[in-house]
């Protein structure tokens, strides 16, 4: 890690997209998460560079406000790089996970700030890792599910789910919006969990005290 670099020191967001490594999950429903982090950052053309690289993922500078963790591992081994960057000084209070949800519909999300894994098998890494249930996540739909499960959720996009996920990029932008202008996670639920936020261009803000 970079001398220069201090991450205890700067209350930045520590987005974590979960997903499987390579380019042949990519467009896999498992890494929505990922896929819809990308591209926000595309869409912004904006360049990330790697800040840290650990032995599960790398560290990845996107802006003022956000760095994204990106695990390199299997995503039921996710926790490992969330355990590396917290003993390397970030906090994981300050983390914010990135996932698909077989139980939501595509193209909604519901947002906690604590929680159990609901059996998803990143997320369950990721609060064994760091041994503590209150990290934050923003659960992104992939449903309606079928089974085999595990053939579903490596299963790449359908035509009409793609423009499902087109339909995301704003409200997801503004998602990033809010968590950027804001500690108070609690009334972030509040105004991003409703289906109308993720169906129409939401305008409410959230104020600090």
């Amino acid at each position: 890690m970079s001398a220069l670099f201090f991450p205890l020191h700067h209350p930045m967001w520590l987005l974590v997209p979960l997903g499987n490594p390579g380019d042949a999950y990519t467009a896999t429903r498992h890494n929505l998460g990922r896929l819809m982090l990308m591209r926000w950052i595309q869409d912004r053309g904006a360049r990330s560079r790697v800040l840290s690289r650990l032995g599960g993922g790398a560290v990845y500078g996107l802006d003022e406000d956000f760095q994204a963790l990106v695990p390199g591992t299997w995503m039921n081994l996710s926790g490992q790089a969330c355990a590396e960057a917290a003993a390397a000084g970030w906090d994981p209070g300050r983390m914010v996970l990135l996932y698909d949800d077989k139980d939501l519909p595509l193209g909604l999300g519901r947002f906690r700030r604590n929680g159990s894994d609901g059996g998803h098998n990143g997320l369950k890494s990721v609060l064994e890792r760091l041994q503590r249930q209150d990290i934050a996540r923003l659960r992104l739909g992939i449903g309606p599910f079928h089974r085999p499960l595990v053939d579903f959720v490596l299963g790449e996009w359908s035509d009409p789910e793609w423009a499902k996920i087109d339909g995301m990029d704003a409200p997801f932008a503004k998602f990033l919006d809010l968590l950027r202008g804001t500690d108070d996670l609690d009334a972030l639920a509040v105004i991003v969990n409703p289906a109308g936020f993720w169906q129409a261009e939401p305008l409410e803000s959230i104020g600090n005290p």
